[in-house]
């Protein structure tokens, strides 16, 4: 069994019959990556989003707060199923109100994605950079922290999908001491998903660590906020000795339901820190930098 064995999906969106063919989907998927050994499985942005094809048409701010009803149920659900494999679970992200402010009667709401520990942790973090529709046309709020977080597998840290496009915030995790970042993403086109996957690949290069990408594929016709998704799951590894020349450890079929996994070997990381051809987490000159930040 290979080391530190992660597992990210490619989660198919299409008509559900009903709330149980949702979570029986999602433990299909747990059950195949705890077949294969894993230990930690990624799960999409917008995951929650698939439950909106059980409901009527709705804007945004109604779809919002139909999938908030659904939060205690999401975090029960999950952490069960992590207690009950022994796995960490990434449960992709879920839209809701919880603890976010109310202007007048009008509700904001979190793009958040949950961690979900066997022991019983449930770690958390906000999206912090809202995609240029997510701020016009969705009532969702930045999150503004940070965190790295312990797992069995090693210290990971969440970006999700646009965040990754922003290198500050994997050097701040990197610097806290991350040694694979989780990016759920929710991309409905190539041209989305490959921004995100090629910055998931430069984070991985610059900051010398592993990055697990998921995604959502398939379609939800008449479900205008969660309507299409493209992705190839993949997970990457910096472009340098001991790991393959791509970088690329494992990568999905474009499209297609399902998962990939690959080992997050802690011991190779450490021999590319300080083996490798190149360091650039540590070939870094931040005094020179900050000289022309703008202030």
């Amino acid at each position: 069994m290979k080391r530190n064995q992660i597992a990210a999906v490619q989660y198919g969106i299409g008509p559900l019959r009903s709330e149980n063919e949702f979570w029986n989907r999602l433990r299909r998927h747990i059950a195949k990556a705890q077949a294969e050994g894993a230990k930690l499985i990624v799960f999409p942005e917008y995951l929650t989003g698939h439950l909106l094809s059980l409901a009527s048409p709705m804007n945004n701010e109604e779809a919002c707060e139909f999938l908030h009803r659904f939060t205690d149920e999401y975090k029960t659900r999950f952490a069960k199923m992590s207690r009950e494999t022994g796995m960490t679970i990434l449960g992709g992200t879920h839209i809701h109100r919880e603890g976010a402010p109310v202007v007048g009667s009008v509700y904001g709401y979190y793009n958040e994605a949950f961690l979900f520990g066997p022991d019983g942790r449930i770690e958390s973090y906000k999206k912090i950079h809202l995609t240029p529709e997510e701020q016009r046309a969705w009532p969702l709020l930045a999150g503004d922290r940070y965190a790295v977080h312990d797992t069995e597998i090693g210290r990971v840290a969440i970006q999700i999908c646009y965040d990754i496009e922003f290198p500050e915030g994997s050097r701040i995790v990197a610097d806290m001491g991350a040694e694979v970042i989780l990016c759920p993403s929710y991309t409905d086109a190539a041209a989305g998903y490959w921004r995100v996957r090629n910055c998931s690949q430069a984070r991985a290069i610059e900051n010398q660590l592993y990055v697990a990408l998921s995604g959502l594929v398939g379609h939800m016709p008449g479900v205008e906020q969660v309507d299409t998704g493209y992705s190839q799951a993949g997970i990457f590894a910096p472009c340098d000795r001991p790991f393959p020349d791509n970088g690329i450890l494992a990568v999905g079929s474009a499209n297609r339901n399902g998962i990939v996994c690959a080992s997050a070997d802690l011991d190779l990381l450490a021999q590319n820190r300080s083996q490798g051809a190149v360091a650039p987490f540590y070939d870094r000159r931040p005094g020179l930098y900050s000289a022309y930040a703008k202030q």
